[in-house]
């Protein structure tokens, strides 16, 4: 079954890394909590991680480096995917001592459901995310999938991945590992991405699994 253009590169969103909108709308107390009600979402982010601002979303966005010939049209592909509702990282901080460091990092997309009416059930939209996902990064591939699960009683699909993460901030191409949660909520599917690297041992096993059990769809 074909896809349609933009929705191909909406599709193959949801695994971007460094990319971002300051969560204006999100109600955060005691600095690691975030709640946003329009959205019907909470969940604790890692203790000294940051959201990445507004500001610097272009810059960040523009230095990542796309796959598969992808990178000649990135202003495009960019226009069509959209952005991420929100970004935690854990180098949030522009420090010369985060230079050439990967830093580990949650992103959160939500895209409506009537944009892929077309699909006939949530497996298949996942599954042509997944395909869409490994076109624009490179040497994208899915190494485990999950049973599914729920949250707040919402199914939960997760599966484990890895991929080539080239940026012009790093010295050379790293190995990164990314783990994909997704559900249905609200009319909404919601997709967190998870990612770390062990080649530059900048990993996050622990915030990543404090920060899936802190999840409430709401």
């Amino acid at each position: 079954m074909g896809i349609g253009r933009r929705q191909f590169l909406q599709l193959s969103s949801l695994a971007l890394a460094h990319v971002v909108v300051d969560p204006f709308q999100a109600v955060v107390t005691n600095e690691n909590l975030y709640l946003n009600r329009q959205l019907g979402i909470l969940f604790y982010k890692p203790k000294d991680w940051g959201f990445i601002k507004v500001k610097d979303f272009k810059n960040l966005q523009n230095k990542q480096i796309l796959g598969n010939g992808f990178e000649e049209i990135k202003d495009e592909v960019y226009d069509e995917i959209g952005e991420p509702i929100l970004i935690v990282t854990k180098y949030f901080e522009d420090k010369p001592e985060f230079k050439n460091t990967f830093s580990p990092t949650i992103t959160l997309n939500i895209t409506p459901k009537e944009e892929f009416e077309e699909f006939e059930n949530f497996e298949e939209v996942m599954e042509m995310s997944a395909y869409g996902t490994s076109m624009i990064l490179k040497d994208f591939e899915i190494n485990r999938r999950y049973d599914p699960y729920t949250i707040s009683g919402c199914k939960i699909y997760e599966y484990d991945s890895t991929y080539t993460f080239e940026h012009i901030d790093l010295n050379k191409p790293t190995k990164v590992e990314l783990k994909v949660l997704k559900a249905e909520h609200n009319g909404f599917y919601y997709d967190f991405n998870l990612h770390q690297s062990q080649e530059q041992n900048q990993t996050a096993i622990k915030e990543f699994n404090d920060f899936k059990n802190s999840i409430k769809l709401i």
